[in-house]
């Protein structure tokens, strides 16, 4: 799979959680889980690689409960791996 596929698919999931994904202007921070009042964010600084990108939600998304929704073999792995 190509990282933009993977992203993709990751955001997809983080969806299915109810967690909004959010692409923001963050400095140096590389961004991660947040909840303002009732809802669920995960922050990535834009200016983060492709590959960042995925270490970062991978690692946010593998702290929830997510086997009962259907991941890419690839993508579980990754997750799976953090």
């Amino acid at each position: 799979m190509k990282r933009e596929q993977i992203i993709a698919e990751l955001e997809r999931l983080a969806r299915l959680l109810g967690i909004e994904v959010r692409y923001e202007r963050m400095g140096v921070l590389a961004g991660g889980l947040c909840r303002i009042e009732d809802t669920l964010f995960i922050f990535i600084n834009i200016s983060l690689s492709q590959k960042s990108r995925i270490d970062l939600l991978a690692s946010e998304l593998r702290n929830f409960h997510w086997d009962d929704h259907f991941v890419v073999p690839e993508v579980r792995r990754i997750i799976e791996n953090r």
